[in-house]
């Protein structure tokens, strides 16, 4: 079995000075393809420097909503710069995040659709983060005409999905998929259309059953994936392959198989 975590965050501070033994964990658990994300400037650097180390690895840049207020000319510049990067494959993550509001709605709508926008003109694949902000977040994207789009760690509701499958847009599972009372997520999947399935971990984050608790890391993909093969009624080899192919076709990379 083969999988691929398309959202990972393996240059966060959680994971410092233990990066090489979490990448070959990784790899030791059939894990064949990692794209780190990058939230800010230097996130996206470290993102791009990290896939320009290690071949299965691939990165993403942009800037999260948190910080949006940080959002001028100049970073736009080194946004579309960075996506120059042979390894960069997607935009992101970018969004809109009401929870945490550590920057303010307004800016965080300027710095998402400026995104979005030299996503379209540059027909850019686009990781979406959007924490309880799903109105306005499906209001904004609508406004563009968008190729490629991940609703990264999906959260959303039936309704939400709905949105999303009719735009072709793919949705990503993580640990959260493993926790308790999440019969509304686990209806979300089941009418999943099978392409459109994505796994991550967002590690260091969300962490799935049985290991919550812990730090997250890429090796750990394969137990969401277990639960999903549960939720679909399909093998494990199953949800390892199809959501393995979503991903190449996503990203559109090389599958580098063990």
């Amino acid at each position: 079995m083969q999988f691929i975590d398309t959202h990972a965050h393996l240059d966060l501070k959680e994971f410092k000075g233990e990066s090489e033994t979490i990448i070959r964990h990784a790899r030791d658990s059939e894990v064949v393809n990692i794209v780190n994300v990058g939230f800010d400037i230097k996130s996206s650097q470290n993102s791009i420097n990290l896939s320009n180390k290690y071949k299965f690895i691939f990165a993403t840049v942009g800037i999260h909503p948190h910080g949006a207020k940080e959002w001028t000319e100049e970073v736009k510049a080194k946004i579309i710069r960075m996506m120059g990067e042979k390894k960069v494959v997607a935009i992101g993550e970018i969004g809109l995040d009401y929870y945490r509001n550590l920057s303010n709605p307004e800016d965080q709508r300027k710095c998402f659709r400026d995104q979005l926008k030299i996503a379209e003109e540059k027909n850019f694949p686009v990781v979406i983060h959007c924490r309880e902000a799903w109105s306005e977040t499906v209001r904004i994207l609508d406004e563009y005409n968008l190729k490629k789009v991940i609703l990264h760690s999906f959260s959303g509701d039936s309704l939400i999905a709905n949105w999303a499958i009719k735009k072709n847009y793919y949705l990503s599972f993580n640990g959260t998929i493993t926790y308790p009372r999440k019969d509304e997520l686990h209806n979300v999947l089941k009418t999943m259309p099978e392409h459109l399935i994505l796994l991550e971990t967002d590690c260091p984050y969300l962490t799935p059953v049985p290991l919550r608790g812990k730090r997250n890391e890429p090796a750990y993909i394969r137990h969401s994936a277990v639960k999903i093969a549960n939720v679909l009624g399909k093998t494990l080899g199953q949800v390892a392959e199809l959501t393995t192919q979503n991903a190449i076709d996503f990203f559109d990379f090389k599958y580098d198989k063990i």
